[in-house]
């Protein structure tokens, strides 16, 4: 079988992880012997993978050069350069299809912008206006893109019921297939740093996020505001971003108590996710991976009081809930967690701490080949 992935758009962050996890899913898949002498070509707009015996890349760096290219790519000549690849079935990990290929096609969404119903963005503020585009008019070509596929993925339960509702397919076209979960070897294992930890009692708090609006950074510095009248100082949080990342946060007068350390690798996240307090303020996500990957590790975390949270979350005992436009909500719950009086010494769900042990992507490569 002949499968193309369509995944142009993929350049940074969330995307190009998904296309890396779904690539090494691949691999791993034809190298166990449930393959029939698959053939795998992957449509990039940077040659961001290596090439395998069954597995082409190929690069249209002209699609990605901006877009006005790839809307018309997507509009009008997609359909025919994908036709001519002869795919049996046209797989498409960034959210859209090529409007008039007729093939089979499957569609994998996590685009939560045009589902959400919590924040509308507005044309009319600079600082949204990149937003409004995806949730009001690249939406509407998502929506269309659902219509059309043959089968339609996504991560999560809040996601499907959304694209049901919004597009009124069919509910057996919509399938939830959860993301992995991958800790690094020996993380679960690995001593508590009692300088961190006493007593039950954190003083340091993490957020590792890139520098997207909706992941909601201001909420955490005007919570810092908010302890520091109260008299409250001794505690630390950890921004993964450099500073002047995120041009909206620089009306916020700077707090010694916030550091910016950049880009970590992910061994140390998740091991400041076993030592430390893991803030979530973020108010849109199709999933929200730093949750899920805390919970894995038996982590301690205050997040947003969002679907995608409490899904990921469910039953357990280590996350304390907020509403992310409430700062005094989010300086009530850390101020509890550094007298000791938010989380208990039970707040592990073994059951749920562990992490998957089978690949999503499996589930995903064999939706894609029919099976």
């Amino acid at each position: 079988m002949r499968i193309v992935v369509n995944d142009i758009a993929a350049s940074k962050t969330g995307a190009l992880s998904i296309l890396k996890d779904f690539y090494n899913a691949v691999i791993m898949y034809e190298n166990t012997g449930n393959a029939d002498s698959n053939e795998w070509i992957f449509v990039l707009g940077d040659r961001l993978l290596d090439e395998k015996d069954n597995i082409k890349v190929l690069v249209r760096d002209d699609v990605k050069a901006s877009r006005r290219e790839r809307l018309k790519f997507d509009l009008k000549t997609g359909a025919e350069y994908f036709k001519s690849l002869k795919p049996d079935v046209l797989f498409s990990l960034q959210n859209t299809l090529p409007k008039g290929y007729e093939g089979r096609q499957v569609l994998y969404v996590h685009q939560p912008l045009p589902y959400q119903t919590w924040k509308k963005f507005s044309f009319f503020k600079p600082e949204e206006r990149e937003y409004a585009v995806y949730q009001h008019l690249i939406g509407r070509m998502i929506d269309a893109s659902v219509k059309r596929a043959d089968k339609v993925i996504v991560q999560t339960q809040w996601m499907r019921d959304a694209i049901i509702k919004k597009t009124g397919v069919s509910a057996d076209k919509v399938v939830k297939i959860l993301p992995d979960i991958n800790v690094p070897e020996g993380i679960n294992n690995s001593a508590i740093d009692n300088n961190v930890m006493n007593n039950n009692v954190i003083k340091r708090f993490f957020y590792p996020s890139g520098e997207i609006l909706y992941k909601n950074h201001a909420c955490i510095l005007e919570a810092v505001a908010i302890l520091k009248s109260r008299g409250i100082t001794g505690f630390e949080i950890s921004f993964t971003l450099n500073k002047g990342d995120v041009p909206s946060l620089s009306k916020y007068p700077d707090h010694e108590q916030v550091k910016y350390i950049g880009r970590i690798p992910r061994e140390e996240v998740f091991k400041r996710y076993r030592n430390e307090i893991l803030l979530f303020p973020s108010y849109i996500e199709t999933f929200g991976y730093p949750p899920a990957e805390s919970r894995a590790v038996g982590g301690r975390m205050i997040v947003s009081d969002c679907p995608f949270c409490h899904e990921v979350l469910e039953g357990y005992k280590g996350a304390a809930y907020f509403d992310p436009f409430d700062p005094a909500a989010l300086a009530e719950l850390m101020q509890k967690a550094m007298a000791g009086d938010l989380f208990g010494a039970d707040h592990i769900d073994s059951e749920n701490s562990e992490g998957s042990t089978e690949s999503g992507w499996k589930y995903v490569i064999e939706e894609i080949l029919g099976r």
